[in-house]
Parts: structure tokens; C-alpha cells; sequence
């Protein structure tokens, strides 16, 4: 009996040890599989910034320009549409100029967008500081404060709403509308020293964060371009303005508000040759800028002489 005990114990323990043998083997792999996908996401990340567009000011120029010569021919394509919606006439023509001009009206705010540099600069900016904070994984300083902020920010949250339910709250904020609305309810918490505290947690977090955002954004070289790039834009659209300011600016304003068919195929034309000017200028400027001559005229060939 003694020795049958024994034999179990042992089997016991040699399938102990067996199981914990396949434990380990299980959490390794797990843990490798882990590792490998964290450095797949990182070299993921690598490539994206290698293969990301330069961001200085010339190469977002040149990105502008080929956006605003797209954006006008979507423009011009829609102005011709409504040209067409214009000329039509039966049941439903009304109806289909009203969409043709609202199809227009999309674009032509497109096109102004598009011919901004300072806009696109500012796109590509906030592009590049979302990518950055994606890759920012869990338990880095980042993810941490940022969690810790969120954590104070739904407490504070909280008790925003449990001290406007109380009823002496309430009393005080019938009628009111608007920034109205928004000032009594400010003026409610105010008093309220539990309040004020998380809010000053809450503050102090958010600066915490923005500390470390402000970080990692100086810390990468494509940032800095964009960024420089950014300042640049705004500098020359502001001397832009000023050179042209008290006469009429280049970027040519279109009515769009047409009462019927004559109207609308007047603000079509005006839209087309809008279009037709943007395309032109930015092509001449992507195609030759100051200095490059391309494709001079061919010198005359001596007479021959008889």
C-alpha cells in the first residue's frame, strides 16, 4: 500500500512538473509572440517616418499648389454641371440646378481651402502630432499621464453633474440660455470647495501632458519641418495681405447665390474662369519657377550663302 501511495505521488509530481513544463513553454511563446508584435508595430512606425514627405516649406508649397490645381478642376467640373442644369428645362430642372449649384458651392469652398499654404501646412502639422501620439504604447510617460488625466477629468465630470441635480441648483438656473446658462452654472461651482479642488487636479494633469506632448513633438525632426514650414506660410500670407491690402486680393470671391437658371449659369462661367486662372498659375509656378527657363526658343540657322 505504502509503495502504491508513493507510485502515485510521484506520478503526481511528474505531471506537475510536466504541467508547469508546458505552463512555461505557453507563456514564453506568448511573451515572444508579444515581443515580435510590439517590434513589428515599431518598425512599422520606422517606415512611416522614413517614408514620410519632406516638411519643409518648398516641398508643402508644392503639395499646395498640385491640391489647388485638383480642387479646381473640381470646381470646373461642377460649374459645368450646373452650365448643364442651367439649359435644362421640364419637371424637376429646378430641382436639379438647386443640387448642381450646392455641388458647386462644396467645391468652391474646397478651392479656397486649397489655396491657402498656411492651411496645408497646418494640416500636415497635425497629422504628423497624431502619429506621433499613436505611437506612443501603454506605460509610456505619455499613455500614463495622459490615463491620469483622464481619470481626474471623469471625476471632475462626475461631480459637475451631481452638484447642478441638486435641487438648489436648479432653482437658480430656470430661464437661462446660452452663455447665460453657461456663466450660472460656472458661478454654482464656484462655491463649491470640492469642486474647485479636482478642478485644480485636473489642471494640473492637463499641464502634465501638454508638458509631455510639447516634448515629444520638439524631439522629432519631421515636426520641427512642419512646423517651421507652418511659420513660414503664415509670414508670407500675412506680407501677402499687406501688399494687397486696400486694393483687391487674388483670390478671386464667387456669388453663388443664384435666383434662377441666368443667374446661376453667370456665377457657373465666373466659377470656370476662376478655376482656369488657379490651374494656370499654379502649373506655371510647379513647372517654371524664377530662373528656370525650359525649352528656349531654337536659335536661327545661318543663311547659306549662294
Amino acid at each position: 500500500m505504502r509503495r502504491y501511495v508513493d507510485f502515485r505521488l510521484e506520478s503526481v509530481s511528474v505531471w506537475s512538473a510536466t504541467s508547469l513544463l508546458s505552463l512555461l513553454v505557453v507563456m514564453m511563446v506568448v511573451i515572444s509572440a508579444s515581443a515580435e508584435q510590439k517590434t513589428a508595430e515599431q518598425r512599422k512606425a520606422e517606415q512611416r517616418r522614413r517614408a514620410r514627405q519632406q516638411q519643409n516649406y518648398a516641398a508643402i508649397r508644392e503639395r499646395q499648389q498640385q491640391a489647388a490645381i485638383q480642387a479646381a478642376q473640381s470646381q470646373k467640373n461642377a460649374a459645368q454641371q450646373v452650365l448643364k442644369a442651367a439649359e435644362a428645362t421640364g419637371e424637376g430642372a429646378q430641382a436639379k440646378l438647386d443640387a448642381a449649384l450646392a455641388k458647386l458651392r462644396n467645391e468652391a469652398d474646397q478651392l479656397r481651402d486649397a489655396e491657402s499654404t498656411t492651411r496645408q501646412a497646418a494640416k500636415e502639422l497635425a497629422e504628423i502630432e497624431a502619429e506621433i501620439l499613436e505611437e506612443q504604447e501603454a506605460g509610456s510617460p505619455y499613455q500614463t499621464a495622459f490615463q491620469a488625466m483622464e481619470t481626474v477629468r471623469r471625476s471632475l465630470t462626475e461631480m459637475e453633474n451631481r452638484i447642478l441635480a441638486e435641487p438648489k441648483s436648479q432653482s437658480q438656473l430656470p430661464g437661462l440660455t446660452g452663455s447665460k446658462m453657461v456663466d450660472g452654472k460656472k458661478a454654482i461651482l464656484d462655491l463649491r470647495s470640492e469642486y474647485l479642488v479636482i478642478k485644480a487636479e485636473f489642471t494640473i494633469k492637463a499641464s502634465v501632458v501638454a508638458k509631455i506632448r510639447t516634448e515629444l513633438f520638439q524631439a522629432d525632426a519631421h515636426w520641427k519641418g512642419a512646423s517651421d514650414a507652418l511659420a513660414e506660410a503664415r509670414r508670407e500670407e500675412q506680407a501677402a495681405e499687406n501688399d494687397t491690402r486696400g486694393a483687391s486680393s487674388g483670390r478671386v470671391g464667387l456669388n453663388l447665390k443664384a435666383r434662377n437658371a441666368t443667374e446661376a449659369a453667370a456665377a457657373a462661367r465666373a466659377a470656370i474662369a476662376h478655376a482656369d486662372a488657379v490651374i494656370k498659375a499654379n502649373s506655371r509656378d510647379r513647372n517654371d519657377p524664377p530662373g528656370n527657363k525650359k525649352n528656349p526658343p531654337p536659335k536661327g540657322k545661318p543663311q547659306n550663302k549662294k
